[in-house]
């Protein structure tokens, strides 16, 4: 195992460990949701990636509907565990979805349409720790590092401030985000 994995997985754990322990997460969530929810950038969004949380994340089921609401497509990730790639997917109100792995609800591919890079304006790019460049730990596999190297539209992250350090040691092909958006507000992130 080489040092920068275990650097990585060391502030993984630390922030898993603190997630599980906060009081307060539905304030914390709802402060994140309505700052998001304000930015430019999700208003002028027509189009926007996002995965369905699970476990500890913070709920993104909640931001589907309002985007709904708000006449926004969304579309949602299918991973391909052989090349850890991915590929986005129409998702609407009462498309059926299905658990392959993980506890990551999906589409069925042969029930959703496909949705080109180009056509997501705003992706909403998971994470556990993030830094204030916008670089960030994930669960390890690599899948947005992967889609979002020739990705051009703009990329967030939601991170409550306790998910925010100050450096996270990072590989080359490590794609940091544009803007965190944290329950304290928004960051734009230099990339380093």
């Amino acid at each position: 195992m080489d040092k920068l994995f275990f650097v990585k997985e060391q502030q993984r754990k630390k922030i898993l460990k603190q997630w599980q322990q906060i009081m307060n997460r539905q304030l914390i969530e709802r402060s994140i949701h309505t700052k998001l929810l304000q930015t430019d950038v999700w208003h002028q969004a027509h189009t926007i990636g996002i995965t369905i949380s699970k476990g500890l994340e913070w709920d993104t089921e909640q931001l589907i509907h309002k985007a709904w609401r708000q006449g926004k497509r969304i579309a949602i990730p299918k991973s391909n565990l052989k090349d850890h790639s991915m590929t986005f997917h129409c998702y609407q109100d009462g498309d059926e979805l299905e658990n392959v792995w993980a506890d990551i609800w999906e589409p069925i591919p042969s029930n959703a349409t496909i949705m080109e890079k180009n056509f997501i304006d705003l992706m909403i790019v998971p994470g556990i720790v993030f830094s204030k460049s916008g670089l960030r730990i994930g669960y390890g596999g690599g899948f947005y590092d992967r889609y979002l190297q020739d990705y051009t539209g703009t990329t967030v992250s939601l991170a409550a401030d306790f998910q925010i350090v100050d450096t996270i040691n990072y590989e080359k092909h490590d794609k940091p985000v544009d803007i965190l958006i944290s329950n304290f507000g928004k960051i734009y992130c230099k990339h380093t």
